[in-house]
């Protein structure tokens, strides 16, 4: 994400608020990487796992975006190019970040 945004791409992030600070956390690293990060606002647990690209193409499922996803723990990810899928995570996202600190 870092390298992305690097390259001039939009990227936003949201992280439950009590995950940001536990181990394996990338919270710190995409704050001080300067990568729009917020801590999400719901007083409960937010367990979105999913990205939005170009606004066109939702990657969700189980996977966590950790190292113990990519190397350790069965997991699932799905691609969804459908552009009214796409227009609802995307309404969601929104809904999420706006409620975000």
């Amino acid at each position: 994400m870092i390298r992305a945004r690097d390259r001039g791409v939009d990227v936003k992030v949201v992280i439950e608020r009590e995950q940001a600070e536990v181990k394996g956390s990338e919270y710190e690293k995409l704050l001080e990487a300067g990568v729009d990060v917020r801590l999400d606002g719901n007083q409960y647990l937010m367990h979105h796992k999913f990205m939005i690209v170009d606004g066109r193409i939702v990657v969700t499922g189980s996977y966590n975006w950790s190292y113990s996803a990519e190397e350790r723990n069965d997991e699932n990810l799905i691609v969804i190019s459908n552009p009214d899928v796409v227009r609802f995570y995307e309404a969601e996202f929104q809904r999420v970040w706006g409620q975000a600190s």
